[in-house]
């Protein structure tokens, strides 16, 4: 199999969504044009093959996610009661694993 030439124009197709990095694995060419695109987008080049993808479409750490939400309440929406918070925290979870 024959090496992949990235460019201006192909770059977009291997940048990870979400997490902002650009994956050059051995038997790919990153061309001048294509680092100045990397560059202007802020992305992180890293080189080596892309890691595997989770096999759930939607994994999390619940204790976080709750750790999370209690923020964002407390923050963001002012609720200090703390019985109100774990209502509220209960119910957005549940939500969540209903999808």
């Amino acid at each position: 199999m024959g090496k992949v030439l990235l460019t201006k124009k192909n770059i977009n197709q291997y940048v990870s969504k979400g997490d902002e990095k650009i994956y050059i694995g051995k038997d790919m060419i990153l061309t001048p044009g294509a680092k100045d695109i990397i560059r202007n987008m802020g992305l992180t080049i890293v080189y080596g093959e892309k890691p595997e993808e989770k096999d759930c479409d939607y994994c999390f750490d619940p204790e976080i996610v709750k750790k999370d939400i209690l923020k964002m309440l407390k923050e963001d929406y002012g609720i200090s009661d703390e019985v109100r918070l774990n209502e509220l925290c209960n119910e957005t979870l549940n939500r969540i694993n209903k999808k």
